[in-house]
C-alpha cells in the first residue's frame, strides 16, 4: 500500500504564481488545476489511471495495465478505485458528455478517452491557511517552490480572426425544427449547442489567468492530461458530496444578458422573473432534479434551497436553485454520478429524449463540453462543476461550445444570440501560443 507524506507550510499564496512556478520547476507533467469556494487544488503526475475509451475501461497503476469490456462503466470505475492500492487517495478528471452513450440515446464520440481520472504522485491544497502538501516525494523542493516570491505574467487575449460558428441559418432551422417537436410533446426541453472548432494550441496559463481575473465562477479550472488540454470558468455544480454525505446540486436553467448599464441590468434581471418561457425552464429543470435525487438519498431529505436567486456574470445571468440530499448509506459517488449525468440543464426534458435530438441535430460530439470535471476521493467526498464557458484541445484542435436551452416557447434568434453572449465568456479571454 503506497503512503503519501504530508507537509503544511503557512501562509497565504496566490494560486496563479504557485501553478506558474510549479510548470517552470519541471517537476509536473500532466495536471490539474480546480478552485472551489475557499481552496485551490493543484494535483500533477498520475500513480494510477483509470480512463474509459469506446471499447474499454483501461487501469494503470502500480507499474500494472489491465483492460476491461465496457458494460456498466460508472460502476465498473467505482470497482476499479475501490481495489487501489494507495492509501488516503483523491482522484482527479473529467467525464465527457459522450459518456451519455452507454446510458442513453447517443452515438457521437471524440477521438480521446471518454472519461479520465488520476490518482496524482503530488497534490497541494491551497487555503487562506496555507498550503496542505500531500506528494509522495519531493517534499523539501516542492516546499521551496511554494516560498518563490516571484511576480504573475501578464497577458493579453488572442485575436483570432474569421473563426467560423455554426452558420446562423442552419441553427435557427435545428431550433425551429426541435419546437416543432415539443410542440408535438415529443419532449419537453432540450439544450442545443452552436460550436466552433479551429487549429491551435492554447496557452492554459494565460487563458485560465485572464479569465480568473474577470470571472467569478463557481467552479474554476485547467489542465493537461496527455493530448487533452481544457480551460473552464463553470457557473454550475453538478455535484458535491460533504463528509457528512449531504448532496447538493445547483441548477441554473433561465438566462438573459447583462446590461450595458445598472438601469438595463435591472430591467433584464426584472425580465427574468416574469418572461413565461424562462421561469418555466428553471421550475421544470428544478422538479426533475429533485426526481433524480429522490432515487439516491434517504427518504425525506431532497429540499429546495435559494429558489430562483439570480446569479451574475461578465456576459450572462441565470435563474438559480439549490437541490441538497442525504445520500443514502449504500450509494456512492459514482450512483449520484450515474443519476444526474448528464444534468438536465445541458441535456432536457425528458432527459432520453432530449439527449436523442441532440445527437440528431449536432453535428459534431461534445467531448468534455458538457459533461463533468472534478475530484472524488476514497472517503465518498466529491465536488463536479458542470464543464460549461470553457475551451478544450484535443491534439491540434482547439473546440468551443455553447448552448441554449430550446421549449415550445422559445424563440430562435433570441437562443441563437444567447449562445453567443455565454461563449463570450471564454473567448474574450482565450490566449493561444505564438509560433
Amino acid at each position: 500500500m503506497l503512503t503519501y507524506q504530508e507537509r503544511f507550510i503557512p501562509g497565504q499564496r496566490d494560486s496563479l504564481i504557485l501553478l506558474q512556478n510549479l510548470l517552470e520547476s519541471g517537476l509536473f507533467f500532466d495536471y490539474m488545476m480546480y478552485h472551489q469556494q475557499q481552496e485551490v487544488r493543484i494535483a500533477a503526475n498520475a500513480l494510477a489511471v483509470i480512463s474509459v475509451s469506446l471499447e474499454e475501461l483501461s487501469i494503470q497503476s502500480l507499474d500494472q495495465l489491465q483492460f476491461q469490456p465496457i458494460h456498466d462503466p460508472f460502476k465498473q470505475v467505482e470497482s476499479a478505485f475501490a481495489n487501489l492500492q494507495i492509501e488516503n487517495w483523491t482522484a482527479y478528471g473529467y467525464i465527457s458528455f459522450d459518456m451519455a452513450r452507454f446510458y442513453y440515446p447517443y452515438t457521437k464520440a471524440i477521438n480521446q478517452p471518454l472519461l479520465y481520472f488520476f490518482v496524482p504522485e503530488t497534490e497541494l491544497r491551497i487555503t487562506s491557511e496555507g498550503v496542505y502538501i500531500k506528494s509522495l516525494n519531493h517534499l523539501s523542493k516542492l516546499q521551496a517552490i511554494c516560498e518563490l516570491e516571484t511576480a504573475s505574467k501578464s497577458y493579453s487575449p488572442t485575436t483570432i480572426p474569421e473563426l467560423h460558428f455554426t452558420e446562423k441559418q442552419q441553427y435557427i432551422q435545428k431550433v425551429e425544427q426541435l419546437i416543432q417537436a415539443i410542440q408535438a410533446r415529443e419532449l419537453q426541453k432540450a439544450i442545443i449547442c452552436r460550436s466552433i472548432k479551429f487549429s491551435g494550441e492554447l496557452d492554459l496559463l494565460g487563458t485560465y489567468t485572464l479569465g480568473y481575473q474577470r470571472n467569478h465562477s463557481a467552479r474554476s479550472y485547467c489542465f493537461q492530461l496527455g493530448e487533452v488540454q481544457g480551460v473552464g470558468f463553470s457557473p454550475e455544480i453538478l455535484m458535491e458530496i460533504h463528509a457528512d454525505h449531504w448532496i447538493v446540486t445547483n441548477p441554473l436553467a433561465g438566462t438573459r444578458p447583462r446590461g450595458k448599464n445598472l438601469e438595463e441590468d435591472q430591467q433584464l434581471q426584472r425580465e427574468l422573473f416574469t418572461d413565461a418561457k424562462e421561469v418555466k425552464e428553471h421550475a421544470l429543470s428544478i422538479l426533475l432534479v429533485q426526481q433524480e435525487m429522490s432515487g439516491i438519498c434517504v427518504e425525506n431529505t431532497v429540499k429546495i434551497s435559494d429558489f430562483m436567486q439570480v446569479k451574475q456574470y461578465p456576459y450572462v445571468q441565470h435563474l438559480s436553485s439549490h437541490v441538497v440530499g442525504q445520500l443514502q448509506a449504500d450509494k456512492t459517488p459514482w450512483d449520484a454520478l450515474k443519476a444526474l449525468f448528464p444534468a438536465i440543464t445541458v441535456s432536457g426534458i425528458e432527459k432520453s429524449q432530449a439527449i436523442a435530438w441532440i445527437d440528431r441535430l449536432e453535428d459534431t460530439p461534445r467531448g468534455i463540453y458538457a459533461g463533468a470535471i472534478g475530484w472524488l476521493n476514497g472517503e465518498g467526498q466529491a465536488d463536479f462543476a458542470i464543464p460549461i464557458r470553457s475551451a478544450y484541445q484535443y491534439g491540434n484542435s482547439i473546440h468551443l461550445n455553447a448552448g441554449a436551452g430550446i421549449m415550445g416557447e422559445s424563440i430562435p434568434q433570441r437562443e441563437y444570440i444567447e449562445c453567443g453572449n455565454k461563449m463570450n465568456t471564454i473567448l474574450t479571454n482565450l490566449v493561444l501560443k505564438s509560433d
